[in-house]
């Protein structure tokens, strides 16, 4: 017998199968300054830096979900509020158990508030399970830190957030290959 997982969630040996998340990604400039921190990060904690085209702010990971389902997870982006705001990252810490380095913003803005809030509904009135723990925005700017990164106020990373997308993770030994699958701009 066979248990429903939801509308769009399907077993991730099927091969119609796409890894999704929905991420606030940001502009060349502003992945630049994160990259650049991240190598910092490392370098100190004894970790590995997350590269550049990993740069991302996950505000709702879906996991393997059916391919089919694609269309309408962009319907739901489209609905969306998609009013911009500024994010202001200027706390580091880190997770000793998983030895990863994060760079965090000390407030957010409404609208980025709002945003996830609307995803969040929408993705749940259409089925989706998802992480109920409250909302705690952050980057990862290393992984497999041998040394940890005491939380502590840094010198800030402005993030003019203009761009909501959807992307499809495809898991290799290398490492994980995002491709952007819906992109909406913020205004």
């Amino acid at each position: 017998m066979e248990i429903p997982q939801g509308p769009a969630r399907v077993p991730a040996a099927a091969t119609d199968v796409v890894r999704v998340f929905f991420a606030l990604v940001p502009d060349r400039a502003v992945t630049a300054q994160f990259t650049a921190l991240a190598k910092d990060v490392a370098r100190r904690a004894r970790g590995r830096a997350v590269a550049a085209h990993h740069v991302h702010l996950t505000l709702a990971f879906l996991g393997d979900v059916a391919a089919s389902s694609v269309p309408a997870l962009r319907r739901i982006g489209d609905a969306l509020p998609h009013a911009g705001a500024v994010l202001e990252f200027d706390t580091l810490g880190s997770w000793r158990a998983s030895g990863v380095a994060w760079i965090a913003p000390r407030e957010l803005p409404p609208p980025v508030v709002a945003l996830h809030d609307a995803l969040h509904r929408a993705l749940g009135a259409a089925g989706y399970p998802l992480d109920t723990r409250p909302f705690r925005p952050h980057l990862t700017l290393a992984r497999r830190c041998l040394h940890p990164v005491s939380r502590a106020p840094c010198a800030p990373v402005r993030w003019n957030v203009d761009r909501l997308s959807l992307i499809g993770s495809e898991l290799t030994p290398e490492g994980p290959i995002y491709t952007e699958l819906a992109v909406w701009t913020l205004d």
